[in-house]
């Protein structure tokens, strides 16, 4: 095949990949936070000369996951996978694929064989939220720890390891979580509240009180 022609059709593939309608993450978003986007890789580019089956192969189980036909696309993973285990890419993409699915048992299942360095900071967030449906709170906590040092200003997560450490009673943990989400957010009602009940708990009750009369101004008047 023509080098040029075979880059011109790489490209239009490309194209029509990027013009594809972004999906919705499962995960609901937190105070003032989008949900995230399914991260769609750009399509392998061969240098020269024909395109092989394995690259057609990942290229099906994207397109097929962007169009939301989960199912499918993990198949055609695992028969990518089944000739080419080395692939970790595709592995990671195929555990993101479940998650989106709601398996969040077979992400952790595939996502055990792969090196933490090797995840990308939405694979973590979804791992992290897998660990914490699961209670392996431990876990949930690191990852959720990593991902937000890779992005500090992902006031949902934040939120999610918040709620998370007050139900372990780390409380001191906790406030401090909160305390860096209301400073990007301070007229965020619900998220104060929710901050005013872990002080509670942790027995400090005239800052909760405070807390609590600032969600209640409105409603005084």
């Amino acid at each position: 095949m023509n080098i040029f022609l075979l880059r011109a059709a790489a490209l239009l593939l490309l194209c029509a990949v990027s013009c594809i309608s972004p999906l919705p993450a499962r995960a609901t978003a937190g105070p003032g936070q989008a949900a995230s986007t399914i991260r769609k890789p750009a399509p392998v580019i061969p240098e020269s000369g024909d395109i092989p089956a394995w690259v057609a192969r990942l290229e099906l189980a994207r397109v097929l996951s962007y169009a939301r036909r989960y199912d499918e696309a993990i198949a055609e993973y695992r028969r990518l996978l089944a000739a080419r285990p080395d692939l970790t890419e595709a592995r990671i993409e195929m555990a993101n694929v479940m998650a989106w699915k709601g398996d969040l048992d077979g992400m952790r299942r595939e996502l055990d064989s792969v090196p933490r360095k090797k995840l990308d900071p939405g694979t973590k967030l979804l791992l992290a939220e897998a660990f914490m449906a699961r209670k392996d709170y431990d876990d949930a906590e690191k990852l959720f720890r990593e991902y937000l040092a890779a992005r500090p200003g992902d006031q949902r997560a934040r939120l999610k390891l918040a709620e998370m450490l007050s139900w372990r009673k780390k409380y001191d943990a906790s406030i401090a979580e909160y305390r860096t989400i209301l400073r990007s957010r301070p007229g965020d009602i619900q998220v104060r509240r929710k901050y005013a009940f872990v002080l509670i708990w942790q027995g400090n009750f005239n800052e909760a009180a405070q807390e609590l009369r600032k969600t209640l101004k409105d409603e005084e008047r």
